[in-house]
């Protein structure tokens, strides 16, 4: 008797930085949409193989391989704008080992240069654009792409496009977050530390979905969800999923890859007091805006066993923040940041420079505010057009590779009044400067080195972060990539 097996789906998560010489020191986080769909995926009775790409650095035809191995039915590339390419190529050597093999393209590039993805040659089925993880769910129930809401496809007379972007409104319908099939102990965030001897067992929830404001430059690169309007997880989930998660996988740290975790602050507060009230042994940090900060939020973070807050500051130039849309001021950003540290939180704050029409004076402005902002630690990105963002539509017909997209690599498009290469070299200074004023350099000895100082993970920062500012930058193989443009 014929004994049918379960079908079979790879999801393959692309790093954005792979593809770059010396890159950037990156947070390894869990792919938390690809957990989700393989949660669905396997509710229906599918098996599942995650590659993440992120702590599995594989080479392009190693990629190939693990997916064609696997023998799947169904194949899902996510990638963003820098891998594009490489993505596109993996696909069309896929294809040729299973000619009849579905390949869907998701994540940011697949949402947001959807035509790039489908050009002429493509091996891709076609896209699942915005949250794909219920559209996704319909595909495993045998719905044609075509047909889905959210999906485009090619046809015999160019793309056909099925409705919007997908927006997950009932995120508590989402199935309970499960690591099974990723290797949780290589996930480590380095933009922020939590007060734990050794080895930390990092872990990572995305707890909302939405964000209001309108930041000329965000785009789902930079962010973790689509839309303006704000959908969350119950405050009860949220607390359970942390706790269910330590218990089952052994958690001890969390950082919120939520776009603005504290935009509802009663939720906020109850998921702080519910924490309180376990009194686990473990920590965990956020990310948000300076404008929805106050001490009651404060107050209810170290409560409820929060240890540091990331806020993006991007400039203190009051000119550029308007320009931006940023929709704060450089002095509210001042008085959040003195607020955060006064509460015995930790504080990473993140920089821009390049902005569109900035010059000179404005970056040695932001730098001086940089230290008046006095953050544990900084990271200082370009201004970066990509896909999806206000600034793309403003200069998509200045840009050329979109492969050499990647905010902290290079400067493929420079809409500053300062020439691209001085912007490596004030970037460089930038960290330098910073990181190595006593007070700083002191203070990060404090929060890192004595808490983590068996931990090898914290030299490799720092022989990775050496290796970014003084080495070359840029594409690994510029010629290659630009033949996938």
């Amino acid at each position: 008797m014929n004994v049918r097996t379960a079908p079979k789906v790879t999801i393959v998560r692309f790093a954005p930085w792979m593809t770059f010489q010396n890159s950037h020191p990156h947070d390894l986080m869990w792919p938390c949409a690809v957990l989700y769909a393989a949660g669905i995926a396997r509710k229906k009775g599918w098996n599942v193989d995650v590659c993440d790409l992120h702590v599995e650095p594989l080479k392009r035809d190693e990629i190939v391989d693990r997916i064609t191995s696997t023998n799947p039915d169904l194949v899902l590339l996510d990638t963003m704008t820098p891998t594009a390419g490489l993505a596109f190529e993996v696909a069309a050597l896929v294809a040729e080992r299973r000619p009849n093999l579905q390949i869907v393209g998701v994540g940011q590039h697949a949402s947001e240069a959807t035509d790039h993805l489908l050009r002429d040659g493509t091996a891709y089925t076609g896209v699942l654009r915005g949250e794909y993880e219920e559209a996704f769910g319909e595909l495993l129930d045998g719905a044609t792409l075509a047909s889905i809401d959210g999906s485009v496809v090619r046809g015999p007379d160019g793309l056909i496009t099925n409705g919007n972007r997908r927006e997950i409104s009932d995120v508590d319908g989402l199935p309970l977050i499960d690591p099974r099939g990723i290797p949780t102990d290589r996930y480590r965030m380095r933009s922020v530390s939590v007060p734990q001897m050794g080895r930390v067992r990092w872990g990572n929830l995305l707890t909302s979905r939405g964000c209001p404001y309108p930041c000329t430059f965000c785009s789902p690169t930079l962010r973790q969800s689509y839309g303006r309007g704000y959908r969350a997880h119950s405050a009860e989930r949220v607390v359970d999923d942390m706790a269910r998660l330590h218990t089952d996988h052994g958690i001890t740290a969390w950082y919120m890859i939520d776009d603005v975790f504290s935009l509802n602050k009663q939720r906020v507060i109850d998921i702080c007091d519910g924490l309180a009230k376990k009194k686990l042994p473990m920590h965990w940090t956020i990310q948000t805006r300076a404008d929805l900060l106050d001490k009651d939020v404060c107050d209810a973070l170290v409560r409820g066993g929060c240890t540091a807050v990331k806020m993006g500051i991007e400039s203190g130039v009051p000119r550029i923040l308007k320009q931006i849309r940023k929709n704060e001021t450089a002095p509210e950003m001042l008085d959040a940041a003195r607020m955060i540290r006064k509460s015995g939180l930790q504080l990473t704050a993140y920089y821009m420079l390049g902005h569109p029409t900035e010059t000179l004076d404005d970056i040695a402005e932001t730098m001086r505010y940089a230290r008046d902002i006095d953050a544990d630690m900084i990271q200082v990105a370009f201004h970066t057009p990509y896909p999806g963002s206000k600034t793309w539509e403003t200069y998509r017909e200045r840009i050329t590779d979109l492969n050499e997209l990647n905010h902290y690599e290079t400067q493929h498009l420079n809409a500053s009044e300062v020439s691209s290469e001085e912007l490596e070299r004030l970037q460089r200074e930038f960290y330098l400067k910073y990181y190595f004023s006593p007070r700083i350099f002191t203070r990060y000895l404090k929060n890192r080195l004595l808490y983590r100082a068996t931990d090898l993970g914290e030299w490799e920062l720092a022989f990775g972060s050496l290796k970014y500012l003084l080495g070359a930058r840029g594409l690994a193989d510029k010629t290659k990539e630009k033949a996938h443009a």
